[in-house]
């Protein structure tokens, strides 16, 4: 698959999210509306890796997948919203636009982020079939998105650190950003009913995937346009965030990127069956420009 096919790829699968989301925010309160407009303008990679992870392990009903694949697109909204928070790292702009924070006020913003986690769960365990798959969808995404993921990540990523390190920055990028891509992963390889050991392989092969993501926003902060971003260009390190330029500077961080991007490939086509689209989609992350 050429890299344009992988682009149309991504674009119809985006497509298919929207129109999914735009369905499950119904006009029953105005809060909807301000919760749903934090979520436009999304790559909405993490639902995208949940519906190729879920059709290539054998799912054949993209409805079965949808409401998965959208509540983490929530989830992951509301970690964006709070990250821009002031008291965090004090973003204005996000997707191209004002944070929710600079549209509405820091409270409203605060309990958008809110609802769309908590509306995550909902679509969880939203359909009366595979109902003990959805408990199982229910306990990955909770175990990495709290406190022994993505929040401890953010806690992490806040602390006052006199030196960028190893160390420190590999913990900040396992948790806040590669168990969630990961779990992505998982998410439709349960959902497709996959065995039990391709479900832990495809779990592996995405925590590289998920920190070769990171290494990719670490480099795009540094080099990145910001009509492209949509977000504020070198602000993290500028704010003396630890990120991988910082650490192991521009090359070394390219370098441990293009590592990660093979860890995983390597990872996917060993696995029994055809990932290939995973692979690809892989290639496209460590070579996005947004």
């Amino acid at each position: 698959m050429e890299n344009t096919d992988i682009v149309i790829y991504l674009r119809k699968k985006k497509e298919l999210v929207d129109e999914a989301l735009e369905k499950y925010f119904p006009d029953e309160n105005p809060f909807f509306d301000v919760m749903y407009y934090s979520l436009g303008g999304g790559k909405r990679i993490r639902p995208i890796l949940a519906i190729s992870s879920y059709e290539a392990n054998g799912g054949g009903d993209v409805d079965t997948i949808m409401p998965i694949a959208c509540g983490l697109e929530l989830i992951h909204t509301y970690s964006l919203i709070h990250d821009d928070l002031p008291a965090m790292d004090d973003d204005d702009l996000r997707r191209g636009k004002a944070s929710a924070h600079k549209k509405y006020d820091e409270a409203t913003a605060i309990l958008s982020g809110d609802g769309l986690f908590a509306y995550a769960f909902e679509l969880f365990s939203s359909g009366s079939n595979l109902a003990g798959e959805r408990l199982a969808v229910v306990r990955a995404v909770s175990e990495v998105v709290g406190p022994k993921g993505v929040v401890y990540g953010q806690v992490l990523d806040m602390s006052d650190n006199p030196r960028p390190e190893p160390k420190t920055l590999r913990n900040i990028h396992f948790n806040k950003t590669a168990k969630f891509i990961a779990v992505a992963i998982k998410a439709g390889a349960i959902m497709a009913c996959a065995p039990s050991t391709r479900i832990r392989e495809l779990y592996r092969a995405g925590m590289y995937l998920g920190m070769l993501f990171q290494y990719t926003d670490d480099i795009l902060d540094v080099t990145g346009e910001k009509d492209k971003l949509g977000k504020t260009p070198g602000k993290d390190e500028a704010s003396g965030k630890i990120v991988a330029p910082a650490v192991y500077g521009l090359d070394g961080a390219r370098f441990r990127a293009e590592r990660y991007a093979a860890l995983a490939n390597q990872r996917f086509s060993s696995l029994d069956g055809d990932f290939s689209m995973l692979e690809k989609l892989t290639d496209f992350v460590l070579n996005r420009t947004y």
